[in-house]
């Protein structure tokens, strides 16, 4: 049965692979950002197209394929961590191989910055968590992170300032060892 969401009538597999198929790497870096580890993120992925591919009586009722798919990977993504329960366990491996400073000092480094930096995001509500990502590492606007995650845009806007705050303050105190930072007044 051909989907008629487009004006253009086409395929099923051909609406699946320009759509959906054509978002999987977006599917797998927030896949990736969620659990951590490479093959998870791939499983995940691979899951959720699965899943996209088996309700596709639904496209037709799909108004923003992006965001349904978007929000298809976040809750798989929630229910492998809640099988898990290894959240605080995952820690990301930062690949510096294109990096272009090279010095040991400096990557190592960064790669303990990186590894703070999930450690604090993993402290995040798992939709503050979303949220960040979906805007600060995948670039989606407002509108595109309220519809993938179903809430509202001021709701969007406000976890993006919690989670920004949170992040900020958690990593200004690791970085100053646990010593706050006095300000004078002028």
């Amino acid at each position: 049965m051909p989907v008629t969401h487009h004006p253009i009538v086409m395929s099923e597999e051909i609406y699946f692979k320009n759509t959906f198929l054509s978002q999987k790497n977006k599917l797998y870096r927030f896949a990736f950002f969620f659990l951590k580890e490479t093959d998870e993120a791939k499983d995940a992925t691979q899951e959720t197209l699965i899943k996209i591919w088996d309700k596709r009586e639904e496209w037709h009722k799909v108004e923003n394929p992006d965001a349904w798919s978007m929000q298809i990977i976040k809750n798989n993504c929630l229910d492998r961590l809640r099988k898990t329960k290894t959240v605080q366990k995952h820690q990301a491996n930062l690949n510096f191989a294109q990096s272009t400073d090279q010095n040991p000092g400096t990557i190592s480094i960064w790669q303990d910055q990186w590894k703070l930096l999930q450690q604090v995001l993993n402290q995040l509500s798992d939709k503050q968590k979303a949220v960040f990502i979906l805007r600060e590492i995948e670039g989606n606007s407002y509108q595109e992170i309220a519809e993938s995650l179903e809430i509202s845009e001021a709701q969007v806007k406000s976890d993006l300032f919690r989670s920004r705050k949170y992040l900020k303050e958690t990593m200004l105190k690791i970085n100053n060892h646990g010593i706050g930072t006095t300000r004078t007044m002028a």
